[in-house]
């Protein structure tokens, strides 16, 4: 992963801090250039303690992302990265507890995956970084490894066929039985 701010959020003082805010806002600035997308959002705690919570998966869009941190403690920072796959992420740092005699942070990953409207997947790290066009995301293709892409498209597969859309089913009144 490569760590958009200087410095992570948890290593800073108040006046390294104040710049890493000021690191965040600059990288919004950018987001707010390009198209609000569709994103999907998934939300994973990777602290000792909360590692095995469920994966959350979230509707957003671009420009609303930082407004994600209140699904979290973000009590201690945010940190802006871009994962191998492309993907802008965002690691929240909360609050500390100890666990057997050592202090932790609670830290969870956001990883944002803009879409089109036909769900194929965009690559937005070359114009963070280099001012680039925004792409379809190809960086998973030659992987031996199950990507996000094909995880996503393969659940959105499952659930088309376990929950089909019926459109012409009729809409019961309030009251009536199910």
């Amino acid at each position: 992963m490569l760590m958009l701010n200087e410095k992570s959020s948890i290593d800073c003082d108040e006046l390294e801090f104040e710049k890493h805010s000021e690191e965040i806002e600059e990288l919004m600035e950018k987001l707010i250039k390009l198209e609000d997308y569709n994103c999907v959002v998934l939300h994973k705690y990777i602290d000792l303690a909360h590692k095995d919570k469920e994966m959350k998966v979230i509707d957003s869009n671009l420009w609303d992302i930082y407004e994600l941190v209140e699904y979290a403690d973000f009590k201690n920072g945010v940190d802006i990265l871009i994962d191998d796959e492309g993907f802008l992420n965002l690691s929240v740092h909360g609050q500390t507890y100890r666990m057997d005699g050592n202090d932790y942070f609670i830290n969870s990953i956001f990883k944002i995956i803009p879409r089109d409207k036909d769900w194929n997947f965009l690559d937005i790290s070359d114009f963070l970084l280099e001012g680039n066009e925004v792409k379809l995301s190809e960086k998973q293709l030659d992987r031996k490894k199950k990507s996000t892409i094909e995880f996503l498209n393969e659940y959105k597969g499952k659930l088309d066929k376990i929950n089909p859309i019926k459109k012409e089913k009729e809409k019961r009144g309030m009251g009536e039985e199910r």
